[in-house]
């Protein structure tokens, strides 16, 4: 059974769980944004495929994407408006239209294929999503004894691909939504555990050295 969605293409990922910012400012999705908050329905994110972001009548995005719940809409000037979106529900486009303002789809929501999945391969992953959650704090200048972690497989997935948003190029990530089996989609996670630590490390030492460069150590 097929549902209809409007789609938002961007060149990001947006997966389930995970907030994003989106700053509107074309007419059409402004039409958008004023028909999801009216009928209080998500909209679809998907990654470009080919095309542009901005102006591109014929823009194509991947085939599957995640439905993005409006949090909140703030006016910033300019006719600009800054949403918030949370991520909420993976889906798969069936077929695709062109032939409203902003492209459109009938979507479906695969359930997630049962998968034998190796503790091994789940312990590996969880323990480097433990590595980038310690990177993380030194960024965001906190400290926690206790790391939350996720229980499943397919939430520790997304939450490595919403660590990995602003880390690794979007299409390393768009692999990451494509699998709709559990041991696929952690092995494929498992393969960028390294850059997306190396990366994680990288920002965790800016941070640190923006935070403490200034002071004066001769105290």
């Amino acid at each position: 059974m097929s549902t209809p969605l409007r789609l938002f293409p961007l060149r990001a990922v947006l997966f389930p769980g995970m907030a994003l910012p989106i700053q509107i400012f074309e007419p059409r999705y402004h039409q958008l944004l004023a028909e999801c908050m009216e009928a209080d329905e998500p909209f679809g994110v998907v990654l470009l495929r080919s095309g542009n972001e901005v102006g591109d009548a014929d823009a194509l995005p991947h085939d599957v994407g995640t439905t993005a719940r409006i949090a909140s809409a703030s006016p910033v000037g300019g006719g600009r408006v800054m949403v918030q979106v949370q991520g909420e529900q993976r889906f798969r486009i069936l077929t695709l239209y062109h032939d409203r303002p902003f492209l459109t789809a009938d979507v479906e929501y695969p359930v997630d294929e049962p998968a034998d999945v190796p503790d091994a391969l789940l312990e590996a992953v969880t323990a480097a999503f433990e590595q980038v959650q310690r990177f993380r704090q030194l960024v965001d200048g906190v400290y926690r004894r206790n790391v939350s972690l996720p229980r499943t497989p397919d939430a520790l997935v997304d939450a490595v691909g919403a660590a990995a948003a602003d880390v690794l190029p979007p299409r390393l990530l768009q692999p990451l939504l494509d699998a709709f089996d559990s041991r696929r989609r952690l092995e494929r996670a498992d393969a960028l555990m390294e850059p997306l630590i190396r990366g994680a490390h990288q920002q965790a030492q800016r941070a640190v050295s923006e935070r403490w460069g200034g002071v004066d150590r001769r105290n």
